[in-house]
This record gives structure tokens, C-alpha cells and sequence, in this order.
């Protein structure tokens, strides 16, 4: 028996777990990972600094040495190059990360402070049983727990049953690809908007560059880069060509897909806490992804403590909190996307100015907040 299980060791789960390992609460993370790899999604702006050292993880992140990121460079709005200095951000400069290492130290810093790690482990049956839940794993023995923390990512299905609501905001898809680089490694990130969405590159640690095009998934654009090769369509794409000539052409990973949607998800319900992508997943034009994800594993960490002490009222408190990163999200997702205006009539810009129209409208019962009550 454990007091909480959480389902998804990535860096929201992680956090959580670690928050709280530190205030004394049996925790059992699974994954079905038993060591991180590499996925997309390698930014973290400066302001994760003071999460880490909240988290209590900021020695081991600061040991890795993860390559800063001092440069931010951009067409938007404008053929114009335009550049934004990281030193300038009183949060200091971030970084472009090695993701697997990344993950892996903020397990290892949970492990360390108490919480249970199983992994390679996935769950296949979830139930209700008195005083909490009864999980299912396809190896080992059975767990049950009081409480439960989905931690699973921004496709989860695990708590649908349970009451967990979800409300899809867009449709947003992102075609991806990487390369090795010559030269010595550019610091600078790099975005582009275009008729049919944006583009995005940056270098990644081990000498390689990822280029990828965020389109939606309804679109011929996103089908046609995909087929094509984002590496190969990006190089012919002015003023994004001239950023990649440090791209050899030999050894390029296959193009991949993944989801980009932005999504909100119910925070919290009986028994059961969300967090990360499970409960806001963000465009990644934001580059808050990660930042959300220990930001939010921090906060329900400590809900979750709140609602073990007999707190009944900690899980609407987090789903408030939850719901006002939301809606201040969308505010600011509407206006970088209304801040490009070359492309007026192009299906996908015209998607992104209608929903800035729609957030002007009088706010409505949001799905975060839906789904509340009892989670002790």
C-alpha cells in the first residue's frame, strides 16, 4: 500500500513525486520507460531556475551542464529577422537540454528523497477499491494506493472513466526531424511563421540539429512536409535556409509526428490529481511546455499533501490554480498568434484569429474546474 501513486515519470510526475518524497509521503512512481530517451521538446526558459531550487532539484540540473540558450530569433509579423537577447531576462538565461538527462536526474532526485520507482512497468487495469485504488501492471505485483496523480502526458485516456473532462483547443501537429551539424554548436533558437503554420530549430546536445513544422493535422501542408522531409522542405523555405547550412545531408533521422494540440483537462476529481500535459498541455510556440510541467508537478504535489492531512477543499484549490494558468495562457497564445498578420485568409491563420476573437468572449465553466470533489 502507498499513500500515492503516480502514473508517468516525466518531469511533471517526477516533480510531484519528489515534492512529495520531501514532505514525508510514501510515493510510488511508474513509468513504462526504465530510462528516459530523447524526445522532442528541449527548452527551458530561465525562470525553471527557481522551480528547481523550490523542487530542491536545482544541484543535480546544474551539474549537468545543459548548453544555455542565450539567443532567441524570429519571423514573426514581418520578413524582418528579429533578435531577443537572454540576458536582458531578469530570470537569466535558459538552456537547450539533454532531455533524456534531464529526466533522469529529476527521477533520481525523487528516488533519493524517498519515492518508489517502478519501471519498465505499464499500467493495464485501474479500479476503485475502499479507501482508494486498486492498479494492475503487466509485470510485478498489484498496488494499491489512497490517492492517484495522472502524470501520463498530453494524449492520457486514464481518468476519462473517472469523471476527468477535456476540451481540445486546436488541432495543431508538429513534423519533425534532426541531422547532425557541422561546426561548432549555434546557441540561438529559431522560429518562422509561414503561410500554413511556423517553423522552428534549434541545435541539440551530441551535435545535432532538429527542424521542425507545426501546421494542423487537417492540412495538406502538414502531409506534404511530412512526405517530403521537414530537413528537406525547411532548406528550400527562404530565410529559414539560410539559418541551416551547418545541416550535412548524410545520416538524417526519418521524419516523425507527434500531437502539438493545446488541451485542459479536469485538475482534479474523487481521489485522483492530474498534472503536466495531463492537465494543460501548450503549443510549443509558448516554449513553457517543460516549465509548466514542473511548475504544475510542484502544485499538486503539494495539493495532493494538503488533501492526506484531511484539507477537503485542496483539490479545488489547485484546479483554481490550474485554471488561471490557463486562462492566462490563452491570453497570451492569442496574442503572439494575432501579432502575425501577413497571411490573413490562409486556413490557419484564420483558425488562430478566430479564437483570439473567442477569448474576448465572457468566460464559461471550463473543464478544469469540472469533474471537482471530494480528492481526499
Amino acid at each position: 500500500m502507498t499513500d500515492v501513486l503516480i502514473v508517468g515519470a516525466g518531469p511533471a510526475g517526477a516533480a510531484a513525486a519528489l515534492t512529495l518524497a520531501r514532505l514525508g509521503v510514501p510515493v510510488t512512481l511508474v513509468d513504462r520507460e526504465a530510462t528516459p530517451g530523447w524526445r522532442i521538446g528541449e527548452s527551458l526558459p530561465g525562470a525553471a531556475r527557481r522551480v528547481l531550487f523550490a523542487l530542491g532539484a536545482l544541484d543535480r540540473f546544474t551539474a549537468a551542464r545543459h548548453a544555455p540558450a542565450p539567443l532567441r530569433m524570429s519571423r514573426w509579423g514581418s520578413d524582418d529577422l528579429q533578435t531577443l537577447d537572454a540576458f536582458r531576462d531578469p530570470d537569466g538565461v535558459g538552456w537547450h537540454l539533454d532531455r533524456a538527462r534531464f529526466e533522469t536526474d529529476l527521477r533520481a532526485d525523487a528516488v533519493q528523497a524517498g519515492a518508489r520507482l517502478v519501471a519498465p512497468a505499464r499500467l493495464t487495469r485501474l479500479d476503485r477499491c475502499p479507501g482508494g485504488w486498486h492498479v494492475t501492471l503487466d509485470r510485478g505485483p498489484d498496488l494499491r494506493a489512497h490517492l492517484i496523480i495522472d502524470a501520463t502526458g498530453r494524449r492520457t485516456r486514464l481518468l476519462r472513466t473517472y469523471g476527468q473532462r477535456t476540451a481540445v483547443q486546436d488541432r495543431l501537429v508538429c513534423v519533425y526531424q534532426t541531422a547532425p551539424v557541422t561546426g561548432l554548436p549555434d546557441p540561438a533558437t529559431y522560429t518562422q511563421a509561414t503561410e500554413h503554420g511556423w517553423w522552428y530549430t534549434a541545435t541539440l546536445p551530441g551535435g545535432r540539429r532538429l527542424v521542425a513544422f507545426h501546421g494542423d493535422a487537417d492540412q495538406s501542408e502538414v502531409r506534404r512536409t511530412y512526405r517530403q522531409g521537414p530537413l528537406h522542405a525547411a532548406l528550400i523555405t527562404p530565410g529559414l535556409r539560410d539559418l541551416l547550412g551547418d545541416v550535412r545531408a548524410p545520416d538524417w533521422d526519418a521524419p516523425a509526428v507527434c500531437v502539438a494540440h493545446s488541451v485542459a483537462r479536469s485538475a482534479a476529481g474523487p481521489g485522483w490529481f492530474a498534472t503536466g500535459d495531463s492537465v494543460i498541455a501548450l503549443d510549443p510556440l509558448s516554449s513553457q511546455g517543460l516549465l509548466n510541467a514542473l511548475i504544475t508537478g510542484l502544485e499538486c504535489g503539494h495539493a495532493v499533501h494538503a488533501a492526506l492531512q484531511g484539507d477537503r477543499a485542496a483539490d479545488q484549490r489547485y484546479a483554481q490554480t490550474i485554471g488561471q494558468v490557463w486562462q492566462a495562457y490563452r491570453t497570451h497564445h492569442a496574442t503572439f498568434y494575432a501579432a502575425e498578420r501577413r497571411w490573413l485568409t490562409a486556413p490557419f491563420w484564420v483558425r488562430r484569429h478566430g479564437n483570439a476573437a473567442l477569448r474576448a468572449q465572457p468566460k464559461q465553466t471550463h473543464p478544469i474546474t469540472q469533474g471537482l470533489g471530494s480528492g481526499a
